[in-house]
């Protein structure tokens, strides 16, 4: 058999495969579209819910030449059980079938993938044959026990401490990537959460997130409260080796939302050549105008960059709130207008200056039936120094339909 004949082969079995693995997905909706809506049984509560969703993308370089296309097939499910008024049970997944001819020159991408950071490993690859790779993964998976002024949740879940619409450095558990078209949801942590409600708006929680490697391990403190119209709030811990003190706040000036957030990391072992202490610092503003258009702006420092051991690690794992961007500052102007009840569009802009670079980012959203939703958008990389990750990216523009249920 000649390599020709061999490739389409190969071709031909990975097609069946993307096509038996949407039939089985249409079938999985079809079965659970019984369950979309909350239903009874023994004075527990039952939902299930999600979306199918396929993204087709289109990559250019910096001149707009060179097209290269893939597609990713996303089905996601979220099963939620209420078992009484004080007792839940959540798991959440999503599994992604991609097909990108880039995936033959980085096989370690795959790899990558299955590399659960948690405790538990919830991650798996079942598919990583050339350009198509298949991934599935738990990303919640958690009790939860809820009385008036009490709540303890343990297992994979979503802590979340940011406060700023960007860049949050006292995200401390679970932080995420703005660039990820992909994820609303955003990536849980294996931990146990402690929260105790009292006064208005006030409260003290406890976040413990252990690691195969103790020393990786994440816990912290945080208390808020309400003080004349802003909502204020503390953080301190330990986080990944480091020592981290934490602030944020929320109000409004003259009708202009007004937000922040700031943390401070401290090597608890001194390295040659990495600077022991950084500070990560956020600030931004939101208006809603009288015609419609939401507008934000926000301001980053992030003092991690330029942290010698760090740079390598953004590339191969999500942003870390100690060092949070791909520069040491940006500004991101961002603005979101509804034309009608069944499109909206926005459009973001986030200048590096310090890189050099900006990215854009547009999107359009259309309601094409009440559970079906088309969708358009675009990162585009423009500048970025000489030889730069950033100077390479060129843009990515994506259009997906949406199904949920």
């Amino acid at each position: 058999m000649t390599n020709r004949s061999v490739k389409n082969c190969c071709s031909t079995k990975m097609l069946y495969a993307m096509i038996r693995t949407a039939f089985l997905s249409i079938l999985l909706l079809l079965a659970s579209g019984q369950l979309s809506a909350q239903y009874l049984e023994g004075g527990a509560t039952h939902q299930l819910s999600g979306y199918l969703r396929e993204m087709g993308g289109v990559r250019l370089n910096n001149d707009f030449s060179d097209p290269q296309f893939d597609n990713l097939l996303h089905l996601r499910l979220n099963y939620r059980w209420n078992m009484n008024n004080r007792y839940s049970f959540v798991a959440e997944g999503r599994s992604r079938l991609f097909y990108n001819p880039m995936l033959s020159d980085y096989p370690f991408f795959g790899d990558m993938l299955d590399e659960d950071p948690g405790v538990m490993d919830l991650s798996r690859v079942w598919m990583n044959r050339g350009a198509w790779l298949g991934h599935s993964m738990v990303d919640r998976l958690y009790l939860d026990y809820t009385t008036e002024k009490w709540r303890f949740r343990v297992g994979r879940q979503r802590i979340n401490w940011g406060v700023t619409m960007v860049s949050n450095p006292n995200d401390l558990f679970n932080s995420y990537s703005f660039f990820d078209l992909d994820y609303p949801e955003r990536p849980g942590a294996d931990a146990v959460r402690v929260q105790y409600h009292f006064g208005f708006a006030s409260r003290i929680e406890l976040g413990y997130a252990p690691a195969r490697v103790a020393r990786e391990s994440t816990a912290a403190l945080l208390y808020s409260l309400n003080h004349k119209g802003y909502d204020l709030q503390t953080v301190a811990g330990y986080y990944r080796n480091r020592l981290v003190l934490g602030m944020g706040w929320a109000g409004s000036i003259g009708g202009a939302g007004f937000k922040g957030e700031g943390s401070w990391f401290h090597d608890l072992e001194e390295r040659p050549g990495v600077n022991r202490s950084n500070l990560v610092l956020s600030t931004g503003i939101d208006y809603m105008f009288g015609n419609g258009i939401f507008a934000l702006l926000e301001l980053l420092y992030n003092g991690g960059y330029g942290r010698a051991e760090e740079q390598l690690m953004m590339l191969t794992q999500p942003l870390r709130p100690d060092n949070i961007m791909f520069s040491k500052y940006a500004v991101t102007l961002s603005g979101d207008y509804t034309f009608t009840s069944l499109l909206q569009g926005g459009l973001s802009a986030m200048m590096l200056p310090d890189a050099d670079a900006m990215i854009v980012m547009p999107r359009l959203t259309c309601s094409l039936l009440t559970d079906l939703d088309l969708e358009w958008m675009a990162q585009i990389v423009a500048g970025g120094e000489k030889g730069s990750l950033l100077a390479q990216a060129g843009s990515y523009w994506l259009l997906s339909l949406k199904y949920s249920y």
